[in-house]
């Protein structure tokens, strides 16, 4: 495991410069909305293309696979999944007040900036399910091979696992076996892999084109002249600005039929 004690992401804002569309600001009405892929990404065999302004939208039952690549899934506003390469991820309700998805193989993410009143979020992993509860940071880990244990890891945040009538609250530093006793032990949240790095310079990229995000949200706060932090992932990125912030790239989203 990589265990950098810092990383950096130099923003330069040189008058109308503008932020690439791939930072821009998304919603959506319905859960598994893909908004933006790094290589490959595959749904139900296809391969997934992003064009300007319209993004492909998962349908209940369908499932999103990774081979050399990463993907971004907006869950609800202001809930946002990534997932590794060679992960694989079904969409199992895309309803805002009872999202499921199921986390098939590989490695997942799960980003929650804010939880609005009535949504719901759960991730199925075997047997189990997670509820997100809070605001915070999940990791979900399927082992290759039944070399390890299936996990949850808790970056910050709360949330509860269940298998069968046995539920485990996991909050910060937790990480959960994701089987049927559902043990739960600290781990060290300073330990990285390379999605965890990488969904940290897309969260800081989304936090930086937002306006509202900078206003109202906190998982991103000062961390001395230049630099924002934040604790849940665990990074430091310094944000060095040039004649102020310019707007963000908004256009009206519309769902994609598949490609």
């Amino acid at each position: 495991m990589l265990r950098p004690r810092k990383l950096w992401l130099l923003f330069f804002c040189i008058g109308g410069a503008l932020f690439p569309l791939n930072a821009q600001k998304v919603v959506s009405a319905r859960a598994g909305l893909i908004t933006y892929l790094q290589g490959p990404a595959f749904l139900n065999g296809k391969r997934v293309a992003l064009k300007t302004a319209r993004f492909p939208q998962m349908k209940d039952g369908e499932v999103l696979s990774t081979g050399r690549g990463r993907a971004e899934l907006l869950l609800s506003p202001g809930v946002v999944l990534r997932l590794a390469e060679n992960s694989q991820l079904r969409l199992d309700d895309a309803q805002l007040t009872s999202t499921f998805v199921t986390l098939q193989q590989g490695e997942a993410l799960v980003e929650v900036v804010q939880l609005a009143e009535g949504n719901r979020i759960q991730v199925g992993v075997g047997e189990t399910s997670t509820e997100l509860i809070r605001a915070g940071l999940y990791g979900f880990g399927i082992s290759p091979n039944g070399t390890a244990q299936n996990t949850l890891r808790v970056y910050g945040g709360e949330a509860l696992a269940r298998s069968g009538v046995k539920i485990a609250d996991a909050k910060r530093g937790n990480a959960v076996t994701l089987n049927a006793d559902l043990a739960a032990s600290p781990f060290d949240r300073k330990e990285r892999d390379p999605l965890h790095n990488w969904s940290a310079h897309r969260s800081f990229e989304l936090f930086m084109t937002d306006p509202d995000a900078r206003e109202k949200q906190t998982h991103w706060q000062a961390a001395g002249s230049g630099y924002l932090e934040n604790k849940n992932f665990g990074v430091v990125f310094r944000a060095f600005l040039r004649r102020g912030l310019p707007p963000p790239t908004v256009a009206p989203i519309r769902p994609a039929e598949h490609p």
